[in-house]
């Protein structure tokens, strides 16, 4: 019975990784910079650090050249369609490009940062009623 504690202790240790850990999902944006936007893109981490998702007009995928939860994005590769929302996906790619942290700060939420501050929010489903911005300022 002594290794009870023990057992427990490691599947709290086990479920707290997990969700941490923010492969699997497919991660929509939320907000850029504390501003929620409506810029529809995507963000998926596998476990071997490569990151991949669907901007407004294109698909993308790179590698993430550091250890999670540090962030060092090299070299994203895009399809080259155009479509009217170019200067939307240039803002994400401008902005997931500064990116040097990711934080899976809930188990819906995925905060990337940046230097002076700069951030990225995306959700698991942001759609969802139990979806908040977490990087936003308070209605008032």
């Amino acid at each position: 019975m002594r290794l009870l504690p023990l057992f427990a202790a490691l599947a709290m240790t086990a479920c707290t990784a997990q969700a941490q850990d923010p492969s699997g999902v497919d991660w929509e944006l939320l907000a850029i910079d504390g501003q929620a936007v409506d810029i529809p893109a995507t963000l998926t981490i596998d476990a071997l650090g490569n990151v991949s998702g669907k901007a407004p007009c294109n698909r993308y995928g790179g590698r993430n050249l550091a250890a999670l939860p540090e962030l060092k994005l090299g070299g994203i590769a895009a399809t080259r369609m155009a479509c009217d929302r170019l200067a939307e996906e240039q803002t994400y790619f401008d902005a997931l490009s500064a990116m040097t942290r990711l934080d899976r700060v809930t188990d819906r939420t995925l905060v990337l940062t940046g230097p002076d501050g700069r951030s990225m929010e995306f959700a698991d489903d942001r759609m969802s009623s139990l979806t908040r911005c977490a990087t936003c300022p308070p209605k008032e």
